[in-house]
C-alpha cells in the first residue's frame, strides 16, 4: 500500500473518532508547524507576486496557464490558508480541521512546484531560486503537518478502544428500623379474698 493512501486511510478512520471530541489541547510542537505555515504561504505570495510572466520564454497559451495558477496561488496563500490556520487553533488542534490544512498544502505544493519548474525552463534564475525554496518550505511543513495528524489519529484510536469505566453504585447500608418494644405489663397481686369463719353449732342442749 502506498504511504500517501494509507494515511488517508487512517485519516477517515481518525475523522470518524473526533465525534467524540477534539484533543484537550494544542501541541506545542504544532503552533510552531503553524508560524512556518505562515511564513512559507507569504513567502510564496511575495515570490509569485515578482514573476514576470508575461516574459517567460514561452508561447501565449502556456504564459495564460502559467498566469492562472499564479493567480490561484495567491488566492490560496492570502485567504485559505489564514483562515484554515485559524479554523486548526480554534479547534485545539483537532485531526478533521488539520487535515483541511494538510490537504490544501498538498494543492498548493503542486501549484508552486509547477510555477518553479516552469520559471526555471522559461523565466531567469532570479525568478526560480526564490521559488524553489519555497517549495522546498511548502514540502516540510506539509510532511511535519502529516506527522501530526497521524500521532493525533493514533492518540484518538487509543483513547476510543479504551473501555469506559463504569462508576461503582453507591450501595447506602439498610436503615436500622427501630421498633419500640410494648411496655411489660405490671404484675398486679390479686389479694386473697379471706373468707368469714363459718359459726360453729352451738353445743349447748335447748
Amino acid at each position: 500500500m502506498k504511504p500517501a493512501l494509507a494515511l488517508v486511510l487512517l485519516i477517515s478512520a481518525a475523522c470518524a473518532l473526533v465525534a467524540q471530541g477534539p484533543l484537550e489541547t494544542t501541541d506545542p510542537a504544532l503552533d510552531g508547524v503553524l508560524e512556518r505555515v505562515r511564513q512559507a504561504a507569504q513567502a510564496s505570495n511575495d515570490d509569485v507576486v515578482r514573476l514576470r510572466i508575461d516574459r517567460w520564454k514561452t508561447d501565449f497559451d502556456q504564459k495564460t496557464e502559467m498566469q492562472k495558477i499564479a493567480d490561484s496561488v495567491r488566492r490560496n496563500v492570502t485567504v485559505a490558508v489564514p483562515d484554515l490556520i485559524r479554523n486548526v487553533q480554534s479547534s485545539h488542534g483537532s485531526v478533521s480541521t488539520t487535515f483541511k490544512l494538510y490537504h490544501n498544502l498538498n494543492v498548493l505544493y503542486e501549484y508552486v512546484n509547477v510555477l518553479t519548474e516552469s520559471a526555471a525552463s522559461f523565466g531567469k534564475e532570479e525568478e526560480y531560486t526564490p521559488l524553489s525554496r519555497d517549495a522546498a518550505e511548502l514540502d516540510t511543513v506539509r510532511q511535519k503537518l502529516s506527522s501530526y495528524i497521524e500521532q493525533a489519529a493514533n492518540t484518538l484510536e487509543v483513547k476510543a478502544a479504551r473501555p469506559v469505566a463504569t462508576p461503582t453504585p453507591v450501595v447506602e447500608p439498610p436503615k436500622k428500623i427501630v421498633v419500640d418494644e410494648a411496655p411489660a405489663k405490671s404484675a398486679t397481686t390479686k389479694k386473697k379474698k379471706t373468707s368469714a369463719p363459718r359459726p360453729q353449732p352451738s353445743s349447748t342442749p335447748n
